[in-house]
């Protein structure tokens, strides 16, 4: 089995159960930051409060969201990387 075979066999089982992310972690990051501040008017909306008066906990919020959704790709990455480390170790060691 050539190099490439093999490196393609790893990621198909490790796609089993550590799917790569797709859209990059800026994307992700854009996607909860957005999230977030969707909730950021919920809650105002809900409690009564107008957002202009709170602009700074709308900012804190967007970026706590950015930075989350960009920690969350960035560990489903890697640990897709090992998934597919682990699978082709034991292809490389004879294992089914």
């Amino acid at each position: 089995m050539t190099d490439e075979r093999k490196q393609k066999l790893a990621g198909e089982r490790a796609e089993l159960y550590a799917p790569a992310p797709t859209g990059g972690s800026t994307m992700a990051g854009l996607c909860a930051g957005t999230v977030s501040l969707l909730g950021v008017f919920v809650v105002s909306g809900f409690y009564g409060h107008d957002v202009e008066d709170h602009l700074v906990l709308a900012a804190v919020a967007t970026a706590v969201g950015f930075l989350a959704g960009v920690i969350g790709y960035t560990k489903v990455a890697r640990a897709n990387r090992r998934a597919v480390r682990t699978e082709r170790q034991a292809i490389d060691d004879g294992k089914p």
